[in-house]
C-alpha cells in the first residue's frame, strides 16, 4: 500500500511543474527554482510522509476493526475473488453518486454572485501589481495538453494519496481516541463510534476547504492592494464545501468502515473519473 502510494504520488510530482509539497513549494518561493532539487525534495517528502501515515494509520485501524481487508487476506494466500465481487457494486455506486453530487456547487443557484464576481476578477491584472503578478505565474504555466496518462496518474495519486490521510489515518486515529474514551475493548469499535469518526473526519474537511479558499483569496487580494467587495453569504459558501467534500467524506468513510481502504480508494478514483466525464458532457452541450 505504501509502495503503491508513493510510486503514484512520485509519478505525478514528476508530470507537474508546481511543486505539491510543503518544503518544495517554500524552497521555490524563496528562489531555488532547480527543478532537480524540487523534484528529490518532493520524493523525500512523499515517501516519508506516506510511510508515517500508513504505519500509523494501520495500527490505530487494526484496534478498532479496521483496516485493508483485500490486501491483508492477499497477503496470507487467501482467495478474495468473493470479497472483490461483493464490493465492486457499492463502491462503483457511491463513487457515481458522490460524483454527480460534487457536480452540484458548480451550478448557478449557488452562485448567485457569479457575474459580479467575474466583473471584480476582471480588475485584477489591471492593478499595479497585477502585471507582476500574472509574470510570476506565468512561469508556471504548464502548457503541455492533458493527456489520458496524466489525467489518470493525477486521478489515482489524488485518490490513493487522499484517502489513507483522510479515511486510514484520520478515521482510524480519531475513532482509537473515542473508543478508549468510553472504554472499548481492543480490536473492535461499535458502529457509533467508527461513524461518529467519519462525520468528525468531514467536518474536518469542511473547515479546511472553507478556510484555505478564504485565505488564499484574502491572500491574493491583499497582494495587489485591493478589496474584495463581492462576497458570497457564510451559509452558501458552507453549502457548496458540504456538498463538494463533506459528501465525499461521508461516503468514502462508509466504505471504509464497511468494505475496507481498498473500497474507499477505488470509489475516490471512480468518483473523479465520473467528474471529469461529466465536466465534458457539460462542456459539449455548452459548445
Amino acid at each position: 500500500m505504501w509502495s503503491v502510494a508513493a510510486l503514484t504520488g512520485a509519478t505525478f510530482a514528476a508530470l507537474v511543474r508546481i511543486p505539491i509539497t510543503p518544503v518544495a513549494a517554500i524552497l521555490l518561493l524563496r528562489g531555488h527554482s532547480q527543478r532537480p532539487l524540487l523534484l528529490g525534495i518532493e520524493e523525500i517528502e512523499i515517501t516519508v510522509s506516506l510511510a508515517i501515515i500508513v504505519s500509523c494509520g494501520l495500527l490505530a485501524a487494526h484496534r478498532v476493526g479496521l483496516g485493508a481487508p483485500l490486501l491483508e487476506a492477499l497477503l496470507r494466500g487467501e482467495a478474495i475473488k468473493s470479497q472483490l465481487r461483493s464490493l465492486l457494486a457499492p463502491t462503483l455506486l457511491v463513487g457515481i453518486l458522490i460524483a454527480a453530487v460534487s457536480m452540484l456547487p458548480n451550478l448557478s443557484p449557488f452562485h448567485p454572485n457569479r457575474q459580479l464576481a467575474h466583473q471584480e476578477a476582471e480588475r485584477l491584472p489591471q492593478s499595479p501589481d497585477g502585471a507582476k503578478l500574472a509574470e510570476k505565474l506565468g512561469k508556471f504555466i504548464d502548457e503541455r495538453p492533458l493527456t489520458l496518462t496524466s489525467l489518470t496518474v493525477s486521478y489515482l495519486s489524488a485518490a490513493i494519496s487522499g484517502e489513507l490521510i483522510w479515511r486510514l489515518f484520520l478515521v482510524s486515529i480519531i475513532a482509537l481516541f473515542f473508543a478508549r474514551i468510553v472504554g472499548s475493548p481492543a480490536g473492535m469499535a461499535s458502529n457509533r463510534i467508527l461513524f461518529s469518526a467519519v462525520l468528525t473526519v468531514g467536518a474536518i474537511g469542511v473547515i479546511a476547504h472553507v478556510t484555505s479558499q478564504r485565505a488564499t483569496t484574502n491572500m491574493t487580494y491583499s497582494s495587489l492592494g485591493l478589496i474584495k467587495t463581492v462576497n458570497d453569504s457564510f451559509w452558501l459558501v458552507t453549502t457548496r464545501a458540504l456538498l463538494r467534500t463533506g459528501a465525499g467524506a461521508v461516503g468514502f468513510g462508509w466504505l471504509y468502515v464497511r468494505r475496507g481502504i481498498e473500497s474507499a480508494i477505488l470509489s475516490a478514483f471512480v468518483a473523479s473519473v465520473v467528474a471529469h466525464l461529466f465536466l465534458l458532457l457539460v462542456v459539449v452541450r455548452l459548445f
